[in-house]
């Protein structure tokens, strides 16, 4: 005879459901759930409140039973929630977040969820209040608005503008100075636009296009690049970009922010620099330096191609008086209209410079023939003689010009200048108001 096979006990599913009646199960949710629970009806009356809830009163359930929510809060408390309860017992679910003083005398946020309680006819005839600790959550939330609210009011007052894209280089974000500096009329509207609508193609700013391309690529994380371009009202503006690329936990580029820096002032005061290092301050002209420069790089190709180059040596006749007699003031003053009229008499291209004092330069390095060099040099002395209006007065002055050629004469910087300015001199021996040629054998 086979032995008989042990009893199983039943599943504990059927354990619970034997053992435990609904009432006991809600008893036991409504004690153990973590959270204060209570049921108003709508005369704001308790019919119902769990121990956590009563806990907070520092009582029991049995003693809150019948109270209002004025008489348990107080009516300058239950003054704050009102508008909630109002809204529940209208049928909406409502939930909110609320600052509680909690037993233990510390202050915690709540979040506050009130349901309403629908009778068989779907009336409201009350409502279930429920509260959960979300107090860390809330604290974190709250770090955390704060952190982005100082991070944007530092990207808003940044004397940098801010730029944030997504890996296509489309606009996430811009800061007020951003709309300012780029010439744009304001921020609505700029969001998810590509920056080469925004900026013109990059194409036409290869540092900033390639220094792009290399942190979407993620070649680089971080770099720099500068950038020229012209506004919608015409201006220039010079920027200096500062980029950096934002991964993911696959190193996969999500965002790009530039902090762009206005450097247009800059660039200004280096061309001002680079121009007053290379121009005569008072005409404009060439500087005897930036001069020799311009006409050693002539020369060399001059040489390298079987050209020519002219120097014409221009020396003022009479200017000592004026300036003697007249005062440096309106000395100066004939040296601007000097330099304006040999402008007006040569040709464009042409280079002129001063090379101090009354002595001024011209070099010709196209078309140098006898016929074109004599032309412009008379047209400088017939320029030159004729009277000037300065300070109300009528000036005269004059002019001699020496001229040196390669070839024939040397291609060399020195015996072409010296001989242009021994051309001069033998021109004012010859009466002034002449121009000269430099021979090929020296005198």
């Amino acid at each position: 005879m086979m032995q008989d096979e042990p009893e199983l006990p039943p599943p504990a599913s059927a354990v619970h459901q034997d053992s435990w009646s609904k009432a006991e199960l809600l008893d036991l949710i409504t004690r153990s759930a973590g959270a204060t629970m209570a049921v108003i009806d709508r005369n704001l009356a308790m019919i119902y409140v769990n121990d956590e809830y009563a806990r907070w009163f520092g009582t029991v359930p049995e003693r809150l039973i019948g109270k209002t929510l004025v008489e348990v809060y107080g009516e300058m408390d239950a003054a704050r929630f009102m508008p909630f309860v109002e809204r529940v017992l209208q049928g909406e679910r409502v939930q909110y977040q609320r600052l509680l003083r909690t037993p233990y005398g510390v202050d915690e946020w709540r979040t506050i969820c009130l349901t309403p309680w629908h009778n068989r006819q779907g009336l409201v005839d009350g409502f279930i209040t429920t509260a959960l600790d979300v107090h860390e959550l809330q604290v974190t939330m709250n770090a955390l608005r704060a952190a982005n609210q100082r991070l944007s009011s530092h990207m808003e007052n940044s004397p940098l503008a801010v730029l944030e894209m997504d890996h296509n280089l489309r606009l996430l974000h811009c800061s007020q100075r951003a709309v300012q500096l780029m010439g744009w009329l304001h921020v609505a509207g700029l969001e998810g636009r590509l920056l080469t609508e925004l900026v013109g193609p990059l194409s036409q700013n290869e540092g900033l296009h390639h220094a792009l391309q290399r942190l979407q690529s993620g070649q680089e994380s971080q770099n720099r690049a500068e950038t020229c371009f012209v506004r919608d009202d015409g201006s220039e503006m010079h920027c200096e970009w500062f980029n950096s690329a934002l991964t993911d936990a696959q190193g996969q580029v999500t965002s790009i922010m530039a902090l762009v820096q206005d450097v247009s002032a800059k660039i200004q005061i280096a061309r001002q620099q680079h121009y007053l290092a290379h121009h005569d301050s008072l005409t404009g002209l060439l500087n005897r330096a930036a001069f020799h420069t311009r006409l050693e790089q002539a020369l060399a190709q001059a040489r390298g191609s079987a050209g020519s180059v002219a120097l014409l040596f221009i020396d003022l006749d009479g200017f000592k008086g004026v300036n003697d007699a007249e005062g440096h003031r309106a000395g100066d003053e004939v040296l601007r209209v000097v330099a304006q009229r040999i402008a007006s008499a040569v040709r464009a291209g042409d280079t002129m410079a001063r090379l101090g004092g009354d002595e001024f330069l011209v070099m010709l390095e196209r078309e140098v023939t006898r016929d074109v060099t004599d032309a412009i040099g008379h047209r400088i002395i017939e320029a030159l003689h004729q009277p000037m209006a300065v300070e109300g007065r009528e000036l005269f002055i004059g002019a001699s010009i020496g001229v040196a050629v390669y070839p024939p004469l040397e291609g060399d910087i020195d015996t072409l200048m010296n001989r242009a300015d021994q051309a001069m001199y033998s021109a004012k021996r010859a009466g002034k108001g002449r121009l000269h040629y430099a021979e090929t054998a020296s005198c």
